[in-house]
C-alpha cells in the first residue's frame, strides 16, 4: 500500500473556471499536459490550491475523474478529501475512490475549533482510516485550519494506522519535522507542504513536496531533490534560495489568485478564482510578474 506514494515533486494542481465561474475541464487537461515530462512524481488535487472548499461535491468527482482520464495510470492521484464532519471525509474519500483517485488528502476540521483537542483529532483520523478505501496523507497547514497545527505526537500516533501512509506539513517547523520523521514507520512518507523549507525538510527526511510553485517552476523543484539527493548541496543551497521569492509570491503573499496569474504569466492560461476570491489588481500583476522574471529558469 505504502509504495503507491514514490518520492518527489506532486504540483498541487489549481482548479480552473470559465468567465462563468464553471469548471474549466480543457484548461485542467492541458495544464496536466504541461508538467506531464518535467519529472513530477504526481498530482494533487482540491489542495488548498485547488479551491476545494469552493467546489460542490459533484464537480470534485469531475475534477478527479477528468484528471484519471488525463494521466498515466502509474501517476498517483492524491485527492484533498477534508471535510468537517469525520462522516463526510469518509464520503468524500468513497467518492473520489470511485472517481479514480490513489490517495486522500485530509486536512483537520477547524471549525469547531476549541473542541479539537489531539484525542479528538485521533479519534477522527482513525475514524477515517478505517472506513476509507483509499490510503490517507495527514494535511497538516495551520495557515487553512484555523491556526490548528496538528502535533508530533499526533501525528506519530497516526502513522502507526496501517492505513495511513504520510505527511504533508505546511507548518514549515523543521524541528518537528525532524522528531516526526525519526518516530514514524520507515515506509511513512512525509513532505514538505511548500518550497521554500524543501531543502531544509529534505535534510532531516522528507521525500518530496507538495508545493504551488511546481505548477509553475516543475524542473527547478524537481532539480533541487536531484541535486540534494546527488550530494551537491552548495548548487541545492543556491537554487533553494533563488526560488524563494517566486515561491513566496504563490503562497503566503498573493494566495490562489497569484498562483493562477502566475500561470496566465508563464504559460498563457490561469484564469480568476471563484468568489469571494478577487484575481489580482494590475499593480499586483506587475509585481508578481517583476518577480516570475527574476526567477533564474533551468535551461
Amino acid at each position: 500500500m505504502h509504495s503507491i506514494l514514490h518520492s518527489g515533486i506532486y504540483p498541487p494542481l489549481p482548479t480552473f473556471f470559465d468567465q462563468q465561474e464553471e469548471l474549466d475541464l480543457a484548461t485542467l487537461r492541458r495544464h496536466i499536459q504541461a508538467l506531464a515530462d518535467s519529472g513530477i512524481a504526481g498530482y494533487v488535487l482540491m489542495g488548498s490550491n485547488g479551491e476545494a472548499v469552493h467546489l460542490s461535491s459533484a464537480e470534485r468527482a469531475q475534477v478527479i475523474a477528468t484528471t484519471r482520464e488525463a494521466v498515466e495510470q502509474s501517476m498517483p492521484i492524491i485527492a484533498g478529501c477534508g471535510e468537517q464532519s469525520t462522516r463526510a471525509t469518509i464520503g468524500l474519500c468513497q467518492q473520489a475512490a470511485r472517481a479514480g483517485a490513489d490517495v486522500a488528502l485530509i486536512l483537520p476540521p477547524a471549525y469547531y475549533r476549541s473542541r479539537m483537542d489531539a484525542g479528538t483529532l485521533v479519534a477522527h483520523y482513525r475514524a477515517i482510516a478505517d472506513s476509507s478505501p483509499l490510503p490517507i496523507v495527514l494535511y497538516n497547514m495551520p495557515s487553512s485550519a484555523a491556526g490548528l497545527d496538528l502535533d508530533a505526537d499526533s501525528i506519530c500516533t497516526l502513522a502507526q494506522h496501517p492505513n495511513i501512509i504520510g505527511l504533508k506539513d505546511s507548518a514549515g517547523n523543521i524541528t518537528k519535522l525532524a522528531q516526526v520523521i525519526a518516530d514514524v514507520p520507515a515506509d511513512f512518507r512525509v513532505f514538505a507542504g511548500n518550497a521554500g523549507f524543501f531543502l531544509a525538510a529534505l535534510a532531516v527526511g522528507a521525500v518530496g513536496t507538495v508545493s504551488a510553485l511546481a505548477n509553475i517552476f516543475p524542473h527547478e523543484v524537481c532539480l533541487l531533490q536531484a541535486l540534494f539527493e546527488d550530494g551537491q548541496l552548495e548548487e541545492a543551497r543556491s537554487l533553494q534560495a533563488r526560488i524563494i521569492p517566486a515561491n513566496a509570491a504563490v503562497t503566503t503573499i498573493y494566495g490562489v489568485p497569484g498562483l493562477k496569474a502566475a500561470l496566465e504569466y508563464t504559460a498563457g492560461y490561469g484564469g480568476k478564482p471563484r468568489m469571494p476570491l478577487q484575481p489580482l489588481s494590475e499593480s499586483e500583476r506587475e509585481k508578481l510578474a517583476a518577480i516570475l522574471k527574476a526567477t533564474p529558469v533551468e535551461s
